[in-house]
């Protein structure tokens, strides 16, 4: 289900410049799986040593496409296992997605893809803008076979959330060790020390299993308005997918452990507080990638077809691109998916018990140490949604930031 990106051999896909139209993908055929690539489907197994990144911007096209057709779900012929995917996805786009989301499903002009062209330009810039290529009129596209009108279906996701405190960038680079043992020397940022105990709410550990398998909450600032959006991240041995990691942070957001706990190590007991102290260090790479792919499992397929009248619909065109930064400051996103369809004619665990006569205010701080030098998950994250508008599992330097 992976798709083919549109330049397999360019690496460093952050250099991807996108041009107005792109290739084809082809199905049927094995392509070596880039070092960070995008998926339609959040089940998508986790390849080591590849960063997979994942937004709901595909699922929000596909929706206002089986809207415009009156369907619950669109029956491709022949119909590719992403297409199953995309008709049972079940989830609450208006909770999920940032306020200003740009949607889009409707007959297909030139007058329209202008001013969807301009749309992107301006909240997402050039890269978004150029997806829209040139309008293909009605007429003869082959023999024996007419198209009669397009369809075109947009969706564009774009926000740039800030931190509440800037987080320290680093002053030189660390190493990141990717699940195949490479390590990857990379800028980061974090706060430990004195600053981390002035963070307060604007970091809190929502899981962690003091084994190295743990949930932060990084909340982000609108002005002086606290933002119904985190980051949120995960790191956790064994990860098999996208799926599981989301659900593993959809269950500590809903349930997170103790704001103030007592843990035991070795014999010892400690007081564990959620929120930083002067004891803990935080630090993670910054992530930076632009990616852009065509889905040519989607590409091709037929539906909607009418043996009395010989027509049916063609996907045309499935693309995607999607632009994502995070750093000390915040995070940007965004997050571009396009379908044209032809309509063709035929001719956490709670406290412990203490020894008698241990109060938990006279125990020692446990230090928490969270340094995200392996593989994780990251997450933009809405208020109450059940899943978030952005995933990118980070296993591979390209989708970290050199400089």
């Amino acid at each position: 289900m992976r798709p083919r990106l549109l330049s397999p051999h360019a690496i460093a896909v952050t250099l991807i410049a996108l041009a107005a139209s792109f290739g084809l993908g082809q199905t049927g055929v094995s392509y070596p799986v880039p070092p960070v690539t995008l998926t339609l489907d959040p089940n998508e197994a986790i390849v080591a040593g590849t960063s997979l990144l994942w937004s709901p911007s595909g699922q929000a096209a596909w929706d206002a496409m089986r809207k415009y057709h009156g369907v619950k779900k669109l029956e491709l012929t022949p119909h590719p296992p992403i297409a199953t995917v995309l008709n049972d996805f079940q989830w609450d786009a208006a909770s999920v997605l940032p306020a200003n989301t740009f949607i889009y499903g409707g007959d297909d002009s030139k007058a329209r893809r202008e001013e969807i062209r301009q749309k992107l330009r301006s909240v997402a810039g050039p890269q978004a803008a150029a997806m829209i290529g040139p309008y293909l009129p009605p007429g003869p596209v082959g023999p024996m076979l007419d198209r009669i009108k397009s369809a075109l279906f947009v969706s564009c996701i774009s926000h740039a959330p800030k931190f509440p405190s800037s987080f320290i960038s680093d002053t030189e680079k660390q190493f990141f060790t990717s699940s195949q043992g490479t390590k990857l020397l990379t800028w980061g940022f974090g706060i430990d020390g004195a600053q981390a105990a002035t963070m307060g709410s604007a970091f809190v550990v929502q899981a962690d299993d003091l084994k190295g398998s743990f949930v932060l909450r990084l909340p982000f600032l609108k002005t002086d308005q606290e933002l119904p959006d985190a980051l949120i991240l995960a790191q956790k041995p064994g990860m098999k997918s996208l799926a599981e990691g989301i659900a593993w942070m959809r269950q500590s957001l809903k349930k997170p452990v103790d704001e103030i706990r007592v843990v035991e190590h070795q014999g010892r007991h400690w007081r564990y507080i959620s929120e930083l102290t002067s004891e803990d260090r935080f630090w993670m790479p910054k992530l930076k990638a632009t990616v852009a792919c065509d889905y040519g499992d989607l590409i091709g397929k037929t539906y909607l077809h009418d043996p009395d009248t010989l027509t049916f619909w063609k996907i045309r065109e499935a693309q995607q691109m999607l632009n994502f930064k995070l750093d000390e400051t915040g995070a940007m996103t965004q997050a571009v998916f396009k379908v044209t369809a032809d309509f063709m004619s035929v001719g956490g665990a709670g406290p412990q018990g203490l020894p008698a006569g241990v109060k938990m205010e006279d125990l020692p701080l446990w230090p928490k140490k969270f340094i995200l030098n392996g593989p994780f998950l990251a997450a933009l994250w809405r208020k109450d949604a059940e899943w978030p508008y952005l995933v990118c599992w980070v296993d591979s330097g390209e989708v970290m930031a050199t400089k």
